[in-house]
């Protein structure tokens, strides 16, 4: 802000009654004799001093002027200052209430979102043992119906055994029936058993006669464990595996008498007649 300028003194008339007292003061001092009189002495000081007094005068006036100007300026500045500062400070306490109002916002819209949080865990633990459940009761009902397939696969794996024992036995009846035709035909039969078994994993198989005994293959019909290099005289009943897991040893008869041979072979009729056709166990 520009500082305006004091309005100016005249200064003309000061100096002329400046000039009169020092010529008076001049010419008193050439007029008196010497040594002069102290009144004269006092006259002359007393011109001389109030031509000072007047010639500086003006100026005092001026800077006074221009000293209070410059107060009056300053003080409507301040006046000014403070009254922004006023403005500042109410805008500052409208700030302060609503920065109160925000942290009171804040606070609420915190307490909400922890509120909301703890509904959403306990949502998504009811949710996660909901899943835990399901799951569980799923697992329950496909292991029931695991083990129900196997049962049935079991079941259906001991009925293949023995339709195709029974279908050896016929075999090995038209062998011995001593007609060559019925023995074909019942040996084309066995083999298109066989080839239907050997469809859904079943394979069966059997020894030569005049091998050697192999304990891991091979089983006596009477069970019991014949000496070490024992030779086989026949095969009894086939030996079965499903899916590559054994099911059964070949059943077979050793070389020995006639007799027990044939001892033995009855004994094997009798026991296909009464069902029971040896161990039968699936590997699961």
């Amino acid at each position: 802000m520009a500082i305006p300028s004091a309005p100016k003194v005249i200064k003309w008339p000061f100096f002329v009654a400046d000039f009169i007292l020092v010529v008076v003061g001049s010419a008193i001092a050439w007029s008196v004799k010497w040594p002069p009189t102290p009144l004269l002495i006092l006259a002359m000081v007393a011109c001389f001093i109030s031509g000072a007094v007047i010639l500086v005068y003006p100026f005092l006036r001026e800077h006074a002027g221009a000293v209070k100007l410059w107060e009056q300026v300053n003080l409507a500045e301040a006046a000014q200052q403070l009254d922004q500062l006023v403005t500042v400070a109410n805008r500052v306490v409208a700030a302060a209430q609503e920065w109160e109002g925000f942290q009171s916002n804040t606070q609420k819209l915190q307490q909400q979102s922890g509120q909301l949080v703890d509904r959403m865990a306990g949502e998504a633990k009811a949710f996660s043992e909901f899943l835990q459940r399901t799951d569980l009761q799923e697992k329950q009902a496909l292991r029931f119906e695991l083990e129900k397939v196997r049962r049935q696969e079991a079941e259906m794996l001991q009925v293949l055994v023995h339709l195709l024992d029974h279908v050896h036995a016929l075999r090995q009846a038209g062998e011995r029936s001593g007609q060559p035709q019925l023995a074909q035909q019942l040996a084309n039969f066995r083999s298109a058993c066989l080839e239907t078994a050997r469809r859904v994993g079943l394979l069966a198989f059997e020894s030569e006669p005049g091998s050697r005994f192999d304990p891991h293959s091979h089983q006596t019909v009477d069970g019991r464990e014949p000496s070490e290099g024992a030779i086989i005289g026949s095969t009894v009943a086939c030996g079965y595996s499903f899916q590559g897991q054994p099911v059964r040893r070949i059943l077979v008869t050793l070389q020995e008498s006639a007799n027990e041979t044939a001892r033995n072979e009855l004994s094997a009729h009798d026991s296909e007649a009464s069902g029971d056709k040896g161990a039968l166990s699936l590997g699961t």
